[in-house]
């Protein structure tokens, strides 16, 4: 799972575009981020129609999983 907590939350944003429009449909994009790329993620996400789940795994970091939802009426 790479690690971008490195990153500007620009180039955040950026990186986790490209990664999401290259994945094969269902595919998750899953990520280790910062305290404050979470927060910068976790909404703009959400409100464009991915499911995004994000877990705590040390004092600052965090486990991003994005993934594109399925349109209504589809298994």
């Amino acid at each position: 799972m790479p690690d971008f907590s490195d990153l500007t939350c620009t180039n955040l944003m950026i990186r986790l575009k490209m990664l999401l429009k290259n994945a094969s449909p269902g595919e998750p994009v899953e990520c280790i981020v910062r305290r404050d790329q979470r927060d910068t993620i976790e909404v703009p996400f959400t409100r464009t129609g991915y499911d995004v789940k994000i877990q705590k795994v040390d004092t600052n970091l965090y486990c991003v999983r994005l993934r594109k939802k399925e349109p209504a009426g589809r298994t």
